[in-house]
């Protein structure tokens, strides 16, 4: 004889298996749904305890028994308990005593469904099933899909013969409480085609992040009976004349299946199957070489995999994959901020580019703190990003993640570098966050602390499933006492064995027979961009300068640099003027010289400025990329900001390099220190143009120094100050290339370099003398208007090729989102 419980709220009536601990709460993944706003998503938790049962509260809104609120209660008859507030909903819990073991609901005899009991003591959390044992409450039979099952009902609106209005204002006929939400989003055509009041349309209103019928984006629509329709968060259902709201809380099932991988002729994934309930935390483990970084970018969407699926909320992610987006995060190892910002400004500029335009200060301050609250992270809001610790600054990644509420949340080695206690922090704030209604799937080195996961999947080299269950029971399926040794053993087994002894044990779960086998291209997404790209344009400038104004060493270097650059040439003697007597011909090499260093020292300033620019913010650019970051605002606020310190820097370097000695007359506006000025930031911002190709081509920031140092002395031979380039075949060609050349040949102009340099006009006779000592006059050197106009054209074109260059090896860093079919 077993002794179970019954669970009696109202009509409905659920039996706890003998020995199984029990779920009570709102959400869809509890053992028993009580759909209450008063009642939590979890709150109450029956577990048997020896002989007989306790029910504890596990909920935020409080258990009351006789009117006193309760913590843990023994069963040792009926109790009544209410939920909620002491008048709450009421739910009953009855023992009963059955013949038998055989009455418990059908998952409970699952292995995925366990959990470890360190886990459960410690935190009286423990997950419902995997999939709803409950039937699916439909509120009409239209054929489409089942949200019942998966999300929660909100509302219902009556649809009324006219236009009704979705958005997040309220205002609104349909409110949609969420910052992803424009404030008029949408609009509802009811009984305009003409064929019945019942005929409905929806129009997207040019909204920040789209509307979506069935998963696909949409402009105007007709909704059939049974469609959904996405708006933020929030899934709207067409059941006859009402629209039925559901919210995608996260608390949803979600499923690998049949994932397959191929890079050419070799196959890097092998038919990954797995399936985890809602709210659960996944950990991905394997040693080097298994397969995980693929895998993730499967999971994510950023690599699909060639064959099978993944199903969020039974939905095919990759075939509905814009709409659902959406509820991806993805914190990669590389930290995601500005390290020179405090917590809150880093957050503030990460709001400003993923919520719609018309989100005001205070929306998106609300949000942050929210944000900062969950994580802990509020007292240290006002720090820098780095004076935090590893797991401080690792949890902040996550906030800027969580600032748009995603419900499925990958992170990326989370705890690597990290030390044992920071692990510890880290993993037990990712647990939280599953509990709050996310799953969360992190790959990890670290198995110190994998006990406070839902499941463990243990990969073998190959890409092949070597374990998937509970943690507590991964050592004793392979037979070790460590993982270090489970992972030797993996890496001295080949992959189809481990995944062959996987599949004759208990946990498989074998891949649905529906996967399909591969499937064609997918086509390009369509680019989600919350703000226009001048909004965005303007937000990443702010941000670039706000992380060079707090970052005070740095901003006090650029200050002094073009001072200290400047005293260079002035140590050179001499000027423009030529020597005297003019009948002699000794060049005035001085002016030359100083030409040449002026050029030299501009070229290293601007690239100086922007060689680490692009390549110092990889990770940010590839994760705000996937969320709609414009490519054109990306570029340009670079283009901006180095323009403005670039062209303040050469100011005080040109006055203080060549006030006093400037050329006597200039060539186009009468003003020889401005033409000359003129030319100096020309050659600084082309050469900064330079410098951010070479940032956008390397993959390490340490690569950019030796590359500016080879650039540099590349320029003092193109630039035709040390050696004549006119006329050398070959040479004079590669010059061309060379930011140096035209500003060189700029500052030549205005200093009329063909002149003095050869001791004024020579006769007839002298010239023969010059030209049998092959001396060459360079036409760029002219002075006049047109070889000057020339030179600072040339100057300028060199600089947008170059941007043109950095645009199409930035594409490079792009999220990979095509398919590619198996070879």
């Amino acid at each position: 004889m077993q002794t179970t419980l019954r669970v009696v709220s109202g009509a409905i009536v659920a039996t706890v298996p003998a020995g199984q601990p029990f779920v009570v709460g709102r959400a869809r993944s509890a053992d028993f749904v009580m759909p209450d706003s008063r009642v939590s998503r979890r709150h109450l938790l029956i577990e048997p305890v020896g002989a007989g049962w306790a029910v504890r509260d596990i909920s935020s809104n409080g258990t009351w028994l006789d009117g006193q609120r309760v913590q843990s209660v023994d069963v040792n008859g009926e109790i009544r308990f209410r939920l909620g507030t002491p008048t709450g909903p009421e739910v009953v819990v009855q023992p009963e005593v059955l013949a038998g073991g055989d009455d418990a609901p059908p998952g409970f005899e699952d292995p995925h469904f366990e959990m470890p009991t360190m886990l459960r003591n410690a935190t009286g959390f423990e997950p419902g099933p995997q999939l709803p044992r409950q039937a699916p409450r439909r509120p009409d039979d239209t054929g489409g899909p089942d949200l019942e099952r998966e999300h929660e009902r909100q509302t219902a609106y009556p649809l009324r013969p006219g236009t009704m209005s979705i958005g997040r204002s309220r205002d609104n006929d349909i409110v949609v409480g969420d910052l992803l939400a424009s404030r008029r989003h949408a609009e509802l055509y009811v009984g305009h085609s003409g064929t019945g009041a019942g005929d409905v349309e929806i129009a997207d209103l040019e909204s920040a992040n789209g509307t979506f019928v069935n998963g696909k984006r949409i402009v105007r629509e007709p909704v059939p009976q049974g469609a959904v329709i996405a708006v933020g968060h929030h899934v709207f259902q067409l059941v006859g004349n009402e629209l039925v709201e559901y919210i995608d809380s996260g608390d949803v099932s979600f499923e690998a299946d049949g994932l397959n991988v191929w890079a050419g002729q070799k196959q890097l994934m092998h038919d990954m199957t797995f399936r985890l309930r809602g709210s659960a935390l996944l950990a991905v483990v394997g040693p080097s070489g298994a397969g995980k970084s693929t895998l993730l970018n499967a999971l994510t969407g950023f690599r699909p995999a060639d064959k099978g699926e993944v199903r969020y909320a039974g939905r095919n992610m990759y075939s509905e994959y814009d709409e659902l987006r959406r509820r991806i995060g993805y914190v990669p190892q590389e930290d995601l901020l500005h390290t020179t910002l405090t917590v809150r400004r880093a957050l503030e500029f990460g709001a400003e580019l993923r919520f719609p335009p018309d989100t005001t200060k205070e929306e998106r301050g609300v949000r942050i703190d929210e944000v900062l609250a969950e994580l802990k992270l509020t007292q240290h809001a006002d720090k820098k990003v780095a004076d935090l610790s590893g797991g401080q600054r690792k949890r902040t990644s996550v906030a800027l993640e969580l600032l748009t509420k995603p419900t499925l949340l990958y992170l990326d080695e989370p705890t690597s570098g990290l030390d044992p206690g920071m692990d510890k922090e880290v993993m037990e704030s990712l647990r939280k966050l599953a509990n709050d209604g996310r799953t969360v799937v992190v790959v990890t080195h670290s198995v110190a602390q994998l006990e406070l996961c839902n499941y463990l999947l243990v990969l073998a080299p190959g890409g092949y499933v070597a374990y998937f269950g509970p943690p507590r029971d991964a050592l004793s399926f392979f037979g070790k006492k460590d993982y270090p040794d489970v992972f030797l053993m993996l890496e001295a087994t080949p992959g189809a064995e481990s995944a062959a002894r996987f599949r004759q044990s208990r946990y498989y779960v074998p891949a649905s027979v529906t996967a399909p086998s591969a499937r064609p291209a997918r086509e390009d997404l369509p680019s989600i961009r919350q703000q226009s790209v001048l909004s965005q344009l303007i937000t990443l400038s702010r941000r670039t300068l706000a992380v060079v104004a707090s970052d005070k060493s740095y901003l006090r270097l650029i200050v002094v640099f073009p001072f200290l650059l400047g005293l260079i040439p002035r140590a050179i003697p001499g000027g423009f003027a030529a020597p005297t007597p003019p009948d002699q011909f000794t060049p005035n090499s001085d002016a030359g010289t100083i030409l040449l260093v002026m050029v030299l020292c501009a070229c290293f300033m601007g690239m100086a400025n922007s060689v680490r620019e692009i390549v110092k913010e990889r990770a940010i650019y590839r994760r705000e990329r996937a969320i709609g970051l414009s490519r054109t605002a990306y570029i340009g606020s670079k283009i901006l900001v180095l323009t403005l310190i670039t062209t303040l820097q050469a100011i005080p370097f040109t006055l203080i390099g060549l006030a006093g000695r400037q050329p006597a007359d200039g060539v186009v506006l009468g003003n020889s220190l401005l033409e000359c000025l003129i030319a100096v930031i020309v050659v600084s911002l082309s050469s900064a143009m330079l410098g951010l190709v070479i940032s956008a081509l390397v993959d390490n920031a340490d690569k950019t120094m030796p590359l500016l140092v080879l650039l540099t002395m590349a320029q003092l031979v193109f630039s035709g100050g040390i050696l004549p380039v006119h006329g050398k075949p070959g040479l004079e060609q590669i010059s061309l290339i060379a930011p140096a050349r035209w500003g060189f040949a700029g500052l030549s102009s205005v200093g009329d370099l063909n002149t003095i340099s050869l001791a004024g006009k020579p006769s007839p006779q002298d010239a023969t003398k010059l030209l049998n000592n092959k001396v060459v006059v360079d036409p760029f050197f002219e002075h006049t208007s047109s070889a000057y106009l020339t030179d600072i054209a040339a100057g300028v074109g060199l600089g947008v090729i170059c941007v043109i260059a950095t645009a199409f090896l930035i594409r490079r860093m792009d999220p990979k989102t095509a398919k590619r079919k198996p070879a």
